[in-house]
């Protein structure tokens, strides 16, 4: 266990949950049974306690890194807040990927308040989400070209994968925007003037906007592309009809001609068999002939354009 003075109040900093023992302070009944509710927890919790004013009490437990794709590869702390003092216990600052330069026991000391302190740990993780966001970002602008470059299932099966990497990054900042309105909502206002409080409440607010900007334009890639593969797919099924079309004097005439009666005067004629592939050839110009006047030909006999979505 390390404990640090900082200005008026004290932040104990627990490695290990048999360091609870070692804290003492006049709230041992509360973190007593912040204990053992903690015991075994993998999830988001928070517990307020507003019995008593002046000593009211926040706590919980916070998942601060989620692996993108291992369901339970995640990393999560604990914390144990009143106007007092700040208890966390498994937050590890040298887990996050931050430059070294950085150091959250130098940055908290600029807190008047606990309450100030935990923000600080708040915006230090919230820093760490938006350096992981700037690379997101750029994969989603290189997935936004692809779509347009090579549009494929291949391309498809990366937006929905951007789309389910930026629900992660939701899901993990969203209990960030819960805990700064519960801490408003258990310590009063008054928090909302300190500067810290302010600070990282817009951090907050960065992170969350950004989430749900590029969460907009991931769906407007899905609708997009929707678009484009209707559009595609009814092309598909008007070109096959286009040709079965064409080909149904052919197969008219074969079939008509291919009966095995016994009187077909046709197969006495001298000129019957070139006879028989003008009528064929008449009839499918004829057929090509009616199907572009309606307009039902559309662009099928135009080449496609390189990089056009739809020609």
């Amino acid at each position: 266990m390390q404990k640090y003075y900082i200005n008026d109040w004290e932040w104990y900093l627990l490695k290990d949950k048999s360091d609870i023992d070692l804290v003492h302070s006049t709230y041992s009944k509360q973190i007593r049974n912040w204990h053992r509710t903690i015991e075994g927890k993998r999830k988001n919790y928070l517990q307020m306690n507003t019995e008593v004013e002046g000593r009211e009490t926040l706590s919980g437990s916070l998942i601060y890194h989620r692996d993108i794709d291992s369901r339970e590869d995640s990393e999560l702390f604990h914390f144990f807040l009143t106007n007092e003092c700040l208890i966390t216990l498994d937050y590890h600052d040298d887990s996050l990927h931050l430059n070294r330069h950085m150091n959250i026991h130098r940055e908290i000391k600029r807190a008047v308040t606990p309450i100030e302190g935990f923000m600080i740990i708040l915006g230090s993780i919230m820093t760490e989400i938006l350096y992981r966001i700037d690379g997101y970002e750029e994969r989603l602008d290189e997935l936004i070209w692809n779509i347009k470059e090579n549009n494929s299932i291949k391309t498809l099966e990366k937006v929905y994968q951007s789309r389910h990497e930026i629900l992660i990054w939701k899901n993990v900042m969203m209990p960030f925007l819960e805990l700064k309105i519960a801490l408003v909502e258990a310590f009063s206002e008054d928090v909302l003037n300190g500067k810290e409080f302010k600070r990282i409440g817009k951090r907050i607010k960065r992170g969350l906007t950004l989430v749900d900007e590029y969460e907009k334009e991931l769906n407007n890639l899905v609708h997009f592309e929707e678009v484009v593969s209707q559009h595609r797919g009814n092309e598909i099924m008007k070109t096959l009809t286009v040709l079965t079309t064409l080909c149904t004097p052919i197969m008219a005439w074969g079939a008509l001609w291919g009966m095995n009666f016994k009187f077909m005067p046709e197969l006495e004629w001298k000129l019957g068999y070139p006879l028989s592939l003008i009528v064929i050839v008449i009839s499918t110009i004829s057929m090509l002939y009616y199907l572009k006047t309606k307009g039902w030909m559309g662009d099928l006999l135009k080449s496609k354009k390189r990089n056009s979505f739809f020609r």
